[in-house]
């Protein structure tokens, strides 16, 4: 008979303890120490501040003699937008639009090997050419009453790569498998 009581009795045990531990902590709450006390001044004062002065231009000179983010060390040349010993009506591939709110312009590329990508704004000027206005896939160039509309070059897509063949895991001293042939086509009825 003890056998089955046991269970009871020793969870009304826990619950009678858990009782009075409760019931002294509501009774006598636990109190945190008396801190000492530090009292303040009355006044703290803040220094007023400093007001920001740059220091004088000649101690950056450096900086612009040897710039940091240049792997030379040295400052680059200031490169001229057209030099004057080019043809005058050379032939240009649009290569790109930069299309913004409130702004627009083309990436043009002489057909002329190494040549240099140059960005126009719409309104903006290149060989004596007015760019006129840029589209999502073309420009219209003006000079006087010429006009010429230049259609934004596409790369080709390369071929995609052939799929790998699967591999199939085989049995020591098995003979290979033969290659999957290919189903011949269905042929067509013709006549009946």
């Amino acid at each position: 008979m003890f056998s089955r009581l046991w269970q009871p009795v020793f969870w009304l045990m826990v619950a009678m303890a858990a009782a009075g531990a409760l019931v002294l902590e509501w009774r006598y709450p636990p109190r945190l120490p008396a801190s000492s006390m530090v009292k303040a001044s009355d006044a703290v004062t803040v220094p007023p501040l400093q007001s920001f002065q740059p220091l004088p231009l000649l101690r950056y000179a450096e900086i612009k003699e040897r710039p940091v983010f240049i792997d030379a060390r040295r400052p680059e040349e200031d490169e001229v937008a057209a030099p004057p010993d080019q043809p005058p009506d050379q032939p240009l591939n649009l290569i790109g639009v930069v299309l913004i709110p409130n702004s627009a312009a083309a990436l043009l590329r002489p057909e002329e090997p190494n040549a240099k990508v140059l960005r126009v704004p719409q309104g903006g000027m290149v060989d004596g050419w007015r760019l006129e206005t840029v589209q999502a896939g073309k420009v219209v160039l003006r000079k006087g009453n010429e006009v010429r509309e230049l259609a934004l070059i596409r790369p080709k897509t390369p071929p995609r790569p052939a799929s790998p063949a699967r591999v199939v895991p085989q049995r020591a001293g098995a003979l290979p498998a033969p290659p999957p042939s290919v189903p011949p086509a269905p042929e067509s009825a013709s006549g009946s």
